[in-house]
Formats: C-alpha cells, sequence, structure tokens
C-alpha cells in the first residue's frame, strides 16, 4: 500500500483547505492508500483532519529534528517546527496544497526522495502580495508537477514564473455535490434564524476581505437603495468576519444606511442551510482563481452574478444563460442585474435549472479520479 503525505498551509474553514478535506475524505472510502497529514497552522478543521487520517502538526523543535537539522543543513528555517516522527517515516509521494506550502518542497523532495506535487489556489494578487516568497526557483524545482484549479491560475503560473505547461495540470475545483444539496434545516427554519420572511435575498459568502470584495457587496446595497429605495431585497454574507471589517461595518452602516439590509452569518459548518434561501449569488471577488462559495451556489441552482476579469469564475458562468458577467469592479452594473432577476422570476428559474445542470461536471466523483492519476502517473515514473 502507498504511503502519501498531504500537507496544508493550515485547517482554516476556508477553500483550499476545504477542498482537500473532502478530497482526503474520498481517498480515504477508497481504501488503496496510506494517508498521513501535515498542517503548517492549526484551525476549525484541524480536528475533521484528524479524523479522517494521522495528522502531525507544527510544534517545538525537538532532538530528533535537531539531528536532522544537521544532515540538511540548508533547510533549518523550515525544519524547526516539523515534527521528528513525520521526518523520520517513508513516503512514496508528497502532495503540496496552496503554494504557501511551498517552502517545505526542497526539503522533503530531499528528506523522503519522492516526487512532490504542488495544488495552486491562488492566483496573481494573492500570490504577489501575501506569498510571494514562497515561490523562488529553488521551490518550484522541486516541484515535479502543479495542478492549477482553472485556466486563469495555470496562464499566471506559467507566464509569470517560466512554468512549462508539460508540468502542469487542470484539475477545476470541486464540491461534494450530495452534501451541498442535503440542508440540515429546512428553508423555514434558515430564514426564521435569520429573521427573514418574504424578502428576495441576494447572497455571499467567503473572508470579510478586499479580495473577496465585501466592500462592494455593501456598495452593492447601497446602489440598489439608489435605483429601487423601497425595495424588498436582503443581501446576505455566510462566511468569517474579521475583527477590521467588523469594526468598519459597525462605523458606516447607519450611516450608509444600509444596517437593516445586510445579515451576517459569521462562520458555519454548513454553508448550504443558509445558501438554500438565497434567490442569486453575487460574487463580489476581486480575485478568485475558481471560487468554491459560487459552485456550492450553483449547485443549489442559483444564478451567479459576478465580475469580469477576477479569476475562473469566467470559466464557470455562461454570460446570459447561467447568470451575468460584468465589467470589473462595476457595482452598479451589478445593483441593476439584481433588479432584473428580481422581476422576472421565469429568468431566474431558468438560469437556476441551467448552473445546477452545469455544476455536476464538478463533483468530487469526477474531479477526485482525475487528482489520483494524476499522482500514480508521477510515483509510477519517478
Amino acid at each position: 500500500m502507498k504511503k502519501l503525505l498531504f500537507v496544508s498551509h493550515d485547517a482554516s474553514r476556508t477553500g483550499a483547505p476545504i477542498v482537500l478535506l473532502s478530497f482526503l475524505n474520498w481517498l480515504n472510502q477508497q481504501g488503496d492508500y496510506e494517508i498521513s497529514v501535515y498542517l503548517k497552522q492549526g484551525g476549525e478543521l484541524q480536528k475533521d483532519f484528524t479524523q479522517v487520517a494521522k495528522t502531525y502538526l507544527s510544534s517545538e523543535e525537538n532532538f530528533a529534528q535537531k539531528i536532522t537539522k544537521r544532515i540538511f543543513k540548508q533547510y533549518k528555517n523550515e525544519m524547526s517546527q516539523i515534527p521528528g516522527e513525520l521526518l523520520a517515516q517513508r513516503f512514496d509521494f508528497v502532495y503540496l496544497n496552496t503554494v504557501v506550502c511551498l517552502d517545505l518542497a526542497p526539503l522533503f523532495k530531499a528528506n523522503f526522495k519522492c516526487p512532490v506535487i504542488c495544488h495552486i489556489h491562488e492566483n496573481e494578487f494573492t500570490i504577489n502580495n501575501y506569498y510571494s516568497n514562497y515561490v523562488e526557483e529553488r521551490n518550484l524545482i522541486a516541484i515535479d508537477r502543479f495542478i492549477a484549479v482553472s485556466k486563469s491560475t495555470e496562464t499566471n503560473f506559467s507566464t509569470t514564473y517560466g512554468i512549462n505547461s508539460d508540468r502542469i495540470n487542470l484539475v477545476y475545483e470541486f464540491v461534494d455535490l450530495n452534501k451541498m444539496k442535503t440542508p440540515c434545516i429546512s428553508k423555514d427554519e434558515a430564514k426564521h434564524q435569520l429573521g427573514l420572511t418574504n424578502e428576495f435575498i441576494v447572497g455571499g459568502s467567503g473572508l470579510t476581505s478586499w479580495r473577496k470584495g465585501i466592500d462592494l457587496f455593501l456598495r452593492l446595497a447601497i446602489e440598489i437603495n439608489k435605483l429601487r429605495p423601497n425595495n424588498n431585497i436582503k443581501l446576505v454574507w455566510v462566511g468569517f468576519i474579521t475583527h477590521e471589517f467588523n469594526s468598519q461595518y459597525q462605523y458606516e452602516a447607519q450611516r450608509l444606511v444600509i444596517k437593516d439590509k445586510v445579515i451576517f452569518t459569521g462562520s458555519v459548518a454548513t454553508p448550504q442551510n443558509y445558501f438554500q434561501v438565497f434567490d442569486i449569488f453575487a460574487l463580489t471577488s476581486r480575485e478568485d482563481p475558481f471560487p468554491l462559495v459560487a459552485l456550492e451556489a450553483a449547485s443549489l441552482g442559483k444564478p451567479i452574478i459576478c465580475f469580469k476579469e477576477s479569476g475562473g469564475i469566467e470559466e464557470f458562468v455562461e454570460d446570459g444563460e447561467t447568470g451575468f458577467i460584468i465589467p470589473y469592479a462595476d457595482v452598479t452594473a451589478m445593483a441593476i442585474k439584481v433588479l432584473e432577476l428580481q422581476d422576472n422570476r421565469t429568468e431566474r428559474v431558468t438560469m437556476g435549472e441551467k448552473i445546477g445542470t452545469v455544476s455536476a461536471n464538478y463533483d468530487i466523483a469526477i474531479a477526485a479520479p482525475k487528482i489520483v492519476k494524476i499522482i500514480e502517473q508521477i510515483i509510477s515514473k519517478y
């Protein structure tokens, strides 16, 4: 039985760790591999990882690590937190989930003497702004194969870092459709929890950050109010709320007259409970390689309005058929489309049915075997 090591930058309830955890659950059911996980940092999903595989966490340096560091002196900074028990094992394959794990590529390749791949979940802005030090040449050359989550991700990585196309495989992000289509509570109960009755609901989701366009989501509420002051529309955002954003929102909400128009659920373990009450989904992201939340909304038959040139969403949404793709950051245009869909139920339902059908192509049962095939091919050639 082959031994595989999967590495995640953390266990937060965000896209990349969720995708990895979903894949590991699926892989575990196949029974063909012995799986181990290393988390550079913990998070909400840490317990979930431990339930699916033997999971190692960053730790204080111990004696075994000190000895290993003498052997691999050039990797001493990366070695400082890795458990010696993990480094003493043998693996047939190492899978790095996100570019934030690339700093471990040279070390793991030298230590385990096996192929290493990296699953890229990041695009231009994110890498340049947060993780530019992870894409150093010494890290990139240690990778045998990259998996990109969209064509936009593949193009950016190839052109920016000179990675040959034959070293990159495209596997779109995926969701567990069965799980997403089975909320834990009824639609009426979800509405009751949110204090909703018969309003038209515009959904949004993600971390309340600039990249996810949380400020544009609030702007959307303002523009809707301008275009139709007496509207019956509520905007619901599902996702973790940062302290900084919450402080900003509390300061501005009353001044912008949107306090009774926007609802924040905070981080939730079962987003489908609230996604089911959406009438449409507004993806306000400035950059999203291939947004998991959009796939989740689509699986429940929610038309998507998104921005052009914001990442992989253009590879998923068919303009005018399953949603609308509008000029980048044009919130007024987005508000106009929201009102159009509110007024035209037939169009909204038709779009919802079409995007629900399209989402079936992004189920884990379809995507996971593609990743396994890549893994097997690389191991066989190593």
